[in-house]
């Protein structure tokens, strides 16, 4: 429970920063993505980006800045041993190179819950057993991830993406200590709104 008020708080404080994406000529972005977790997990990550800020900074003559932030959904398969559920949030830096191609690097922080394949059994104080329902743990996560986006047509006013996302992430405490995750990711984004700018 701690985490989950952890998490929404992050979530909602960076929302109020994004509160004046609405007045700005940017667009949000919906991603599904993919996931292949080393060394034999899969899952899915549904997720969408918001500006951060209204100003989009130039760092060179054909290369642009933008802060952003997003919240994901994400489930894993770890075949017989447990499936996962998780909720993050991020804060991020969009690079846009041109109107078909950007890139982007966030930090992210989370919490993860998974479900343990297979009957789990507790010991009650009377001595009676009885099965567990939904039997798992619960994880903080934290990582950063860099990803390539190419637009699937050339136009300047482009609505759908194809992502490409390395993924380096921490769960933990994991058996008292911090499990390292690296994990490949392959989508979809579309971007929302009737603006053209990223």
């Amino acid at each position: 429970m701690k985490t989950l008020l952890l998490w929404s708080g992050l979530f909602l404080a960076l929302t109020t920063t994004a509160q004046d994406s609405a007045k700005q000529r940017k667009s949000s972005l919906l991603y599904v993505l993919f996931s292949y977790d080393f060394p034999h997990s899969y899952g899915l990550t549904v997720a969408s980006s918001f500006p951060l800020l209204s100003n989009k900074r130039a760092t060179t003559q054909n290369l642009h800045r933008a802060k952003f932030i997003s919240a994901e959904l994400v489930g894993y398969r770890h075949p017989f041993e447990y499936t996962s559920l998780s909720a993050n949030a991020a804060i991020g830096i969009r690079y846009i190179h041109s109107s078909t191609f950007f890139t982007e690097l966030r930090f992210h922080q989370g919490i993860l819950r998974s479900f343990y394949d297979g009957k789990v059994y507790e010991l009650e104080a009377n001595g009676t057993i009885k099965e567990m329902t939904l039997a798992g743990r619960t994880y903080l996560t934290s990582g950063f991830s860099y990803s390539l986006n190419w637009a699937l047509s050339r136009a300047r006013s482009n609505l759908w993406f194809i992502e490409f996302r390395p993924f380096l992430w921490a769960q933990y405490p994991y058996n008292s200590f911090v499990q390292m995750h690296v994990s490949l990711q392959l989508g979809i984004s579309y971007r929302m709104g009737k603006y053209s700018s990223l």
